[in-house]
């Protein structure tokens, strides 16, 4: 018995010492069972079950990558390249270990334009896309790209919505590759389905940006004949207008003031006509609309509350063309072309009203002006862009605007009846002038840079004068004011992009702003009195310098996880007061089941500048002001949560946000302190506070077909809380609106007609009235000295505790388009602006009705039914 017990151990000695020796081999036969499990763990359960040990490091080899397996009796080899290989891992057996190691891959990288094919005008948020990898990238806001691939991926597609994908085959053999793109417009009709067709909503780390289609903001119903691309971003979630008609921007609870309005680099301060009808971006030279409502990129900086970058266009390079339409309002024009073809190209617009030529003799008889009396009111606006390219690597853009708006009365009664005359004029103006240099330079494959150089000026004038005489002129008073206000804004910028590999797109920079505030001198006088008063400053000019730096990087943490990381640092210098702010900036991508994307983003943004508004007024008073020591420099901060997605055919796009706002530092005149009192400055009559807003965004796009459009519906809350305004006691804001729905449609029936309709409907304005009245005091006239009537003194009550009745509009739009042999195209349009004629409040006023003898609260609206009929011709 004892002789077979020592042969077994001897048998099993035997066994285990090779074992011992040898170890496992490649043929061992291993069974193993993952799902949805580390790599780390595999290697773990191969180390405790066979004795295999794993040397890697942590910082190269990606051993966080999940994967799902179940293998049972297979060779070790087969699993391990199961594991590893498939996962572009190398390993390898070093002794009695297995080494882990990523491969060494050779690399190239192509970089170029995307463009037009027809025009050579630069496309921008085209995508390049390589399935072989699933590796992609998009153009910058020039056209510019860059992708580094492995060195066997040859197959690439470039594609952007709107124009026919493109194919391209480059031969392995090739290094790196600078490759200019032609794009092909697609103007089929028909429903286009074509995989990597653009860059779909969840493959997408930003937030809280909306890209606003020029093809659409043409289609949308026209108000008095003209389209308007800042009424086309009013119908987008999260934004409503100022008033029923207004052309103003409020942004997530945020007054206009907040947002950062951009025309090629360069902020527009006034972006109205026609007392906020209109804006002043003429669609006909628009090329591309982005809205950024929160999630900002570090780039941007400056506002609190929302980014409107329009770039505009770069003029055809290949031949001449242009368009001109007229319509019952203004008229406008639009040329393009080559200087030098495929080298120098330019672009020149003009538009202009003409209802000071038209409608003046009406305005004179209707208002009683006298026989010296006289009316006017027009708007024009121009703009100028010429683009140079010297070499493949270095491009150059000049451009210019320049837009006004003037309303002029004068009033003569010569014979009142009561042995005196008076004349009484009154004039009003604004506008703005951009002026902007741009040079890109393309450094290497990976790294593009920007340098701009530009001007802004934007001014607001009232002048008004008022003159009383006696038949005798032995009395005679003389009353002249001047409400008066400019921005002038130098700035220098540098910008880089730089594309190391597809996981990392970086941007960093610098920017510089000098500052020069002239903020609304009033100055009245007698005739004798030879001393104006200035109400604002004391001086009527104050400079500052602003400076900025940033970086922000979009890191493909995994192929389902993207994060978004920036800082912008700023500082603020008005001697001697000196303000600076770090601002950080974060937004996290994640894919979900079904493709779904999850995003998050905070922001933090600081405004060193202020606009100053009296409340009661309705014209644009804008009176820019810099932060001083006693009202600090406006900041927010904002988080938000969305999910997102685009359907696999990209032809519709769903996503819902809800976000959450703060704001401090804001600023509102305290009780009744307005502009014109000359008792203070400026910064001693406005109460400093907070604020804070939230709410839900849902949109709903058809992108492409004949038929497209959106539903778009916002839940929100914006409220304002002042030391010194309704006894501390927290109020909803002016422009607060609970709800806000908008649908959009466009229907292009073939290449002749082609209808379109906007219904909004929104949450009446608040509304402050007042609660009771008492009889006041009046001095005596100087020209009645018998005196007039005591003046009632209102009591207000709570700040905003009421409402003005919702708002609900019906547009309507049809165009039909036509061409001859002779390659002009022309269009008809008629549209109707309040389709059914509902008479939406403007503001309220009380009236006294002269029948009971009681006041009334009445109505004012603005904007009735109005047609209108526009004929276009393209050439």
């Amino acid at each position: 018995m004892r002789s077979l017990a020592r042969k077994a151990l001897l048998v099993t000695i035997f066994i285990w010492l090779p074992m011992q020796v040898l170890g496992w081999n490649w043929h061992t036969r291993v069974s193993l069972t993952l799902r949805n499990q580390p790599l780390s763990d595999a290697c773990e359960q191969l180390e405790k079950a066979y004795g295999i040990h794993f040397s890697f490091s942590r910082d190269v080899v990606k051993m966080n990558q999940r994967v799902t397996l179940e293998v049972k009796n297979e060779p070790l080899r087969k699993v391990m390249d199961m594991l590893f290989t498939q996962n572009g891992i190398l390993y390898k057996r070093i002794g009695e270990q297995v080494v882990l190691t990523v491969y060494v891959v050779n690399t190239r990288t192509i970089n170029g334009y995307v463009e037009d094919a027809r025009t050579g005008e630069k496309l921008i948020g085209a995508t390049i896309y390589a399935a072989h990898n699933n590796t992609g990238t998009l153009t910058n806001q020039y056209g510019f790209y860059s992708l580094t691939v492995p060195k066997d991926t040859v197959n690439f597609v470039v594609s952007y919505i709107g124009y026919i994908p493109k194919k391209i085959h480059l031969s392995e053999k090739e290094k790196n590759k600078q490759l200019t793109v032609s794009l092909v417009p697609n103007n089929t009709l028909q429903e286009v389905s074509v995989k990597d067709d653009g860059p779909r909503l969840q493959e997408q780390t930003q937030m809280s940006k909306v890209e606003v289609a020029v093809s659409e903001v043409k289609s949308m119903p026209r108000l008095l004949g003209e389209n308007d691309v800042l009424r086309a971003i009013q119908a987008m979630p999260g934004v409503t207008a100022g008033g029923d008609g207004a052309s103003s921007l409020h942004v997530r609870g945020g007054s206009p003031d907040q947002n950062l309005i951009l025309m090629d680099g360069t902020p527009v301060y006034n972006s109205s006509h026609l007392f906020g009808v209109f804006s002043v971006f003429n669609p006909d030279i628009i090329k591309h609309v982005d809205l950024y409502k929160g999630a900002f990129p570090a780039r941007y900086g400056g506002r609190l509350s929302s980014v409107v970058d329009i770039a505009m266009k770069d003029g055809d390079m290949k031949n001449y063309h242009g368009e001109a339409s007229i319509g019952l309002l203004a008229a406008k024009f639009m040329v393009e072309g080559p200087i030098i073809k495929d080298k120098t190209s330019f672009v020149v617009t003009g538009r202009r009203t003409y209802t000071d030529l038209v409608a003046r003799p009406f305005f004179e008889e209707t208002l009683d002006l006298g026989e010296d009396g006289e009316f006017y009111a027009y708007f024009y606006d121009f703009n100028a862009k010429v683009n140079h390219i010297f070499s493949p690597k270095d491009r150059l853009f000049l451009s210019a605007y320049a837009g006004q708006d003037n309303f002029s009365l004068k009033r003569v009664n010569p014979n009142t009846g009561v042995d005196y005359k008076e004349r009484i004029s009154f004039r009003l103006g604004w506008g703005n002038q951009v002026y902007s240099a741009r040079w890109n330079h393309i450094f290497n494959p990976k790294l593009f840079s920007n340098l701009t150089l530009n001007y802004s000026q934007y001014y607001f004038l009232t002048d008004y004068s008022y003159l009383y005489q006696s038949d005798d002129k032995e009395e005679q008073d003389d009353l002249f004011g001047k409400y008066y206000s400019k921005i002038h804004d130098a700035a220098a910028r540098m910008d880089f992009d730089f594309r190391p590999n597809p996981k990392h797109t970086a941007k960093f920079g610098m920017h510089a702003i000098y500052h020069q505030f002239e903020p609304g001198i009033t100055r009245f006088r007698n005739k004798d009195d030879a001393n104006p008063v200035d109400t604002v400053f004391n001086k009527q000019r104050k400079g500052s310098v602003e400076l900025n730096l940033y970086g922000e990087d979009d890191w493909k943490l995994s192929d389902s996880l993207y994060a978004n990381i920036g800082v912008h640092i700023s500082g603020f210098m008005l001697f001697p007061q000196f303000y600076w702010s770090v601002q950080p900036r974060l937004g996290i991508r994640y894919i979900l089941p079904k493709n779904w994307a999850l995003k998050m983003s905070y922001t933090h943004m600081t405004q060193y500048i202020h606009l100053l508004a009296n409340s009661t007024s309705y014209l644009p008073n804008d009176i820019w002001v810099p932060s001083t020591n006693r009202v600090k420099p406006m900041n927010s901060r904002q988080i938000a949560v969305g999910i997102g997605k685009t359907s696999n055919s990209q032809v519709y796009e769903a996503s819902a946000e809800v976000y959450y706002k703060t704001m401090s530092n804001v600023i509102e005149f305290s009780g009744t302190e307005t502009l014109e009192s000359a008792t203070k400055q400026w910064d001693e009559k406005v109460s400093v506070g907070r604020g804070w807003s939230y709410g839900l965004e849902v949109l709903f796009q058809k992108k492409k077909g004949k038929t497209r459009g959106w539903v778009a519906y916002t839940l929100s809350r914006s409220d304002r809380k002042f030391p010194n305004i309704n006894n501390g006691h927290a109020f909803p804001y002016k422009y607060d609106r609970t709800h806000d729905l908008e649908l959009v449609f466009m229907h292009r029936f073939n290449k002749h007609w082609e209808i379109s309709g906007g219904w909004e409907y929104s949450t009446g304005l608040p509304l402050t009235l007042p609660i009771a009245r008492y009889e006041g005091i009046s001095d005596p006239s100087p020209h009645d000295p018998v005196g007039l009537p005591s003046t009632p003194v209102d009591q207000i009550g709570d700040r905003n505790s009421l409402r003005m009745k919702d708002i609900h509009r019906l547009d309507a739009s049809v165009t039909y388009s036509w061409s001859r042999k002779n390659k002009f195209t022309h269009s008809l349009n008629f549209s109707l602006y309040n389709a059914y004629n509902r008479k939406n409040p403007f503001f309220y006023y009380y009236k006294t009705n002269p029948q009971t003898n009681q006041r009334e609260l009445t109505q004012f609206s603005i904007l009735p039914l109005l047609p209108s009929v526009t004929y276009a011709l393209k050439f």
